[in-house]
């Protein structure tokens, strides 16, 4: 059976921002969509059997109630809400509704801390207060009918956002939370069989440098971060191989696949269009 899984961004930037650190140019809400963003990705690169819904996909703002409904009517099987914390503490914590009694919801918050905290400390940061289990009174946990969690990543407002600048951290934290979600799902992983991905053909057919020349071109793809997939298909399960940093692309045509888009390569391939992995720029 196929799992249900939401995402809630926390907040929304046309209306309501969060914590702001202006002095080093961060904001909640961007970031708490660009930690889905990543959350979305690893999952998507590395399970299969689930569906992903979410609040936001950009600046819009949807109420409290509006995002537990969302979640409740479209019946997920888990419901996890990302935070950036202020107050000017440090570390990562999590929150689970504080009158539950569910087994369930209490493995939840325990398969997200578990990865959590292992990918925290990698970047030298520790739980909040010394322990990331916390519970509280929030209308989204308390009012989702699945499994909830709120994640806070870390501090906005005091040392920890120099990791907040740190995107190797936003995204071993987002892979963290996409990992407890899939341990907590027990979501399959991909296969890697050589039938479905064979090393050697990937290594001989890297795509290369684009011609540009290409009347079709729309523009270019620069990638910004190393061993990025492309695939032979817009399917996030066709995977042929991997970009590196630097590589620069010929881009035809940008397609929609699922809620997220790639862009068409003259090669044939595509890749993500996630403005976090690549940039764009226009012919």
């Amino acid at each position: 059976m196929v799992k249900k899984i939401y995402l809630d961004e926390g907040h929304g930037e046309s209306k309501d921002s969060g914590a702001v650190n202006a002095k080093e140019g961060l904001m909640e809400a961007k970031l708490n969509l660009q930690l889905s963003n990543y959350v979305i990705d690893h999952l998507k690169a590395n399970y299969t059997g689930f569906e992903i819904n979410r609040t936001r996909s950009d600046r819009t703002f949807a109420s409290l109630g509006a995002r537990a409904a969302k979640a409740n009517n479209w019946g997920a099987d888990v419901f996890v809400s990302i935070h950036v914390n202020a107050g000017g503490g440090t570390g990562f914590e999590s929150f689970i509704y504080n009158k539950t009694t569910s087994s369930k919801t209490k493995e939840l918050q325990k398969c997200i801390n578990n990865h959590a905290m292992s990918a925290a400390k990698k970047h030298g940061l520790g739980a909040h207060g010394n322990q990331p289990y916390k519970s509280g009174n929030l209308s989204v946990l308390r009012n989702t009918n699945m499994p909830a969690c709120l994640t806070e990543i870390c501090y906005i407002d005091s040392k920890d956002s120099e990791l907040l600048k740190n995107e190797a951290f936003l995204k071993d934290m987002a892979e963290a939370y996409a990992q407890g979600i899939a341990d907590f799902l027990c979501l399959p992983k991909q296969s890697n069989n050589k039938n479905s991905e064979p090393k050697k053909e990937q290594a001989q057919k890297p795509i290369k440098a684009p011609a540009k020349s290409d009347d079709k071109a729309i523009g270019t793809v620069k990638v910004k971060v190393n061993d990025l997939y492309y695939y032979n298909k817009a399917d996030w399960n066709a995977k042929v191989g991997k970009a590196k940093k630097g590589d620069v692309f010929t881009v035809i045509d940008k397609v929609k696949v699922n809620t997220v888009y790639m862009y068409k390569l003259v090669s044939g391939t595509y890749i993500t269009a996630y403005e976090g992995y690549v940039q764009f720029k226009g012919k």
